[in-house]
């Protein structure tokens, strides 16, 4: 991972599917090596990351990145590694482990304090913006449908499974799998789109373990979703070949763009 050379004022490649608005944002004024910040919705860091972001916002408080609880660390360059998954100028964005989460604007800040071993640093936040950027243009559909997948009943589970069956007849192949996998490649999804993969499977083990049940790998319910998970990937490129892939959930739960929207997903 590398830092940008932006500067205040360059122009910033978008994704293409930002709505800077909703973050009060200007895209053409970023801070110089500025990237992303995933945490916990409220605005904690995740696992053994105790830092709390909003208020750190809030406050307009630097924070200090440290190697271990009280111990700065000291680097010559940007340690973007211990600080935001990824810088800008990138076709994709940071992808969080764990759902629900929050995303922040955050640009790295060297303190006035050289050694041999290098300096300090320090991160400053500039923003929170929506979560959904971080799952691609169709971020709002992939939490709702990933919010609808963790409440799945046992029956909806086995309607998933009998489903794929019915959209996908083992007498009749269609492509659409492999195509999409095409697709993302060439136009730079493949990330994007194994992402929102693993967070669906995810999603439906969770709502499995619920009921006491799990769901084997390469099953049909698991096909089910994970093809709904590739349709969200690329379905802004290609609509009619998402339409396709979407076919066994629509049989099962109907549209996916009508699922209501998680608040963690629009939270700035």
């Amino acid at each position: 991972m590398g830092s940008s050379s932006v500067t205040e004022g360059d122009q910033v490649p978008g994704l293409g599917w930002e709505d800077w608005t909703a973050a009060q944002v200007d895209p053409n004024r970023l801070p110089a090596d500025w990237g992303w910040k995933v945490t916990r919705p409220s605005g904690r860091g995740f696992n053994d990351d105790p830092v709390d972001y909003a208020a750190a916002l809030r406050d307009r408080r630097r924070i200090l990145i440290e190697e271990a609880p009280g111990v700065p660390l000291r680097r010559r360059k940007q340690p973007w590694h211990r600080t935001a998954p990824h810088s800008s100028g990138a076709n994709y964005l940071p992808f969080a482990t764990e759902i629900p989460f929050g995303l922040w604007i955050v640009s790295l800040v060297p303190n006035d304090d050289e050694e041999r071993s290098g300096r300090t640093w320090s991160q400053r936040i500039w923003s929170r913006v929506p979560a959904w950027w971080a799952l691609g243009p169709q971020g709002r559909t992939a939490a709702a449908l990933l919010a609808r997948l963790e409440k799945l009943t046992w029956d909806e589970v086995l309607i998933l499974r009998r489903s794929y069956n019915k959209a996908w007849p083992t007498d009749r192949e269609d492509p659409a799998w492999y195509e999409a996998q095409d697709l993302a490649t060439t136009a730079n999804r493949a990330q994007l789109k194994n992402a929102l993969i693993k967070h669906t499977e995810a999603a439906l083990a969770r709502a499995a373990r619920t009921h006491g049940k799990r769901v084997r790998d390469f099953s049909d319910e698991q096909k089910t979703v994970c093809f709904a998970a590739a349709a969200l990937a690329i379905e802004d490129l290609s609509p009619s070949l998402a339409h396709r892939l979407l076919g066994p959930l629509r049989l099962a739960l109907g549209d996916a763009h009508t699922y209501p929207v998680p608040s963690w997903a629009d939270s700035v």
